[in-house]
């Protein structure tokens, strides 16, 4: 799974603060922001979490870009890695060539040494263009030894995903079993709402993550900051995925015997397979991811601010009594 190795290095990415460097071939890395090396200049290192990456230069190592798009056309030293994004090269690149979620694009002056894998995309080739080496391309690739063996290892990645996704689901439901139904209830009750509130914690922590970098007890803070934001976005997937599967469980009439254990984990079997969508599958998990943020902030800060709480005795209860609303 490609794309899934996308959304881990985009995760890593936003974990690490980037500092400015004044030094004559430093790194080129932000968190938010497009990253120009321009005609002239040496950098050695190029990266960025969410922005545009165009190489006119030259960059002795990496070029990476979490979200966005890459345009290399000075020599690249290193690989280059688009998470999300489409890449044009058309100067020499040394290393490996790796699309999670775009197309490649080959053009006449590209001369890559390393492998080149597309995740989800499409590979568009230069008849000039000098690539010799092995290349793939999802899960239809071509059909000899390199493409099964790359088919095999991404199914035993997402098998891996799926289990890891299904247990803490799983775990989830039967170690915290009210907040992960509080945030379902929220979630079923106005989906637009956490949406919203899903959109917005990302500039949200964006916007705190510039203001704690100014300082040192800041930078500290920021440590913090990101991954208790990346624990509530595996949250927020966690309580998508619950609420899918225990709408499927209600709608087979199999929940009552089942219990939310069993929907936990259907849910996260209807979660893995999103990745599996081309082109869309990161889109689509991250849809649910933010419905799931936004809904946990959402039933968070009720009970906080002394939300009255629900006079329903469970949530299949809670489902039901809407259903025979909306039928009479």
């Amino acid at each position: 799974m490609r794309t899934y190795i996308g959304f881990l290095f985009l995760c890593t990415l936003l974990l690490t603060p980037f500092l400015p460097a004044n030094l004559a071939y430093a790194s080129e890395k932000k968190v938010v922001g497009n990253v120009t090396v321009n005609e002239g200049e040496t950098t050695d290192e190029v990266s960025t979490a969410w922005g545009d990456v165009l190489i006119n230069g030259e960059v002795k190592n990496d070029v990476k870009s979490g979200i966005g798009n890459i345009r290399v056309e000075g020599p690249v030293g290193g690989d280059v890695h688009a998470g999300s994004g489409d890449v044009y090269v058309d100067a020499p690149v040394k290393g490996k060539v790796h699309v999670g979620n775009g197309d490649l694009h080959l053009l006449s002056g590209a001369r890559v040494s390393g492998p080149i894998s597309v995740g989800s995309g499409t590979v568009f080739r230069d008849r000039e263009a000098q690539v010799d080496v092995p290349q793939t391309a999802g899960m239809a690739s071509g059909f000899d030894e390199g493409y099964f063996m790359g088919a095999f290892s991404g199914a035993i990645e997402w098998a891996l995903m799926t289990m890891g996704l299904a247990a803490l689901s799983v775990l989830l439901a039967v170690a915290a079993p009210g907040p992960l139904r509080a945030s379902a209830r929220s979630l079923e009750t106005n989906p637009v709402r956490a949406l919203v509130l899903g959109l917005c914690s990302v500039p949200a922590v964006v916007v705190i993550s510039i203001l704690l970098a100014v300082t040192v007890v800041g930078l500290l803070l920021l440590l913090l900051l990101w991954p208790a934001y990346l624990a509530l976005g595996l949250f927020g997937a966690l309580v998508a995925a619950y609420c899918l599967g225990r709408r499927i469980m209600l709608a087979t009439g199999r929940y009552y015997r089942a219990g939310d254990a069993l929907a936990a984990a259907v849910g996260a079997l209807l979660v893995s397979a999103v990745w599996l969508i081309p082109i869309l599958g990161g889109f689509v998990f991250l849809v649910l991811t933010l419905l799931g943020i936004g809904a946990s902030v959402s039933a968070f800060t009720h009970r906080r601010l002394g939300a009255p709480h629900s006079a329903y005795t469970s949530y299949e209860d809670y489902l039901r009594d809407r259903r025979d609303t909306r039928s009479s």
